[in-house]
């Protein structure tokens, strides 16, 4: 039986910050099944987790920040490669 749902691991610009994280695509190979579905579905926020954020200002000798997840708004998205 093909499981119901994965984690895919993507890199997202956002105006202030890029970050790296999982999301689930919710059926792998099916419909619904890409990150592009999951970005154009009519939710507002994009929710990832394992997620490591660089600011901006990482440049001038910041560590990026570490969380379990994190909300994106969708309108804040630049771009995703997945």
């Amino acid at each position: 039986m093909e499981p119901l749902q994965h984690l895919a691991h993507i890199s997202v610009q956002a105006r202030d910050f890029r970050c790296e994280g999982d999301i689930i695509i919710p059926r792998p190979g099916g419909y619904k099944g890409r990150v592009h579905d999951v970005l154009n579905a009519a939710e507002q926020f994009l929710a990832l987790t394992d997620v490591t954020l660089h600011r901006e200002d990482c440049a001038d000798g910041h560590e990026p920040l570490l969380y379990t997840g994190l909300l994106l708004r969708k309108e804040e998205i630049q771009y995703v490669v997945p």
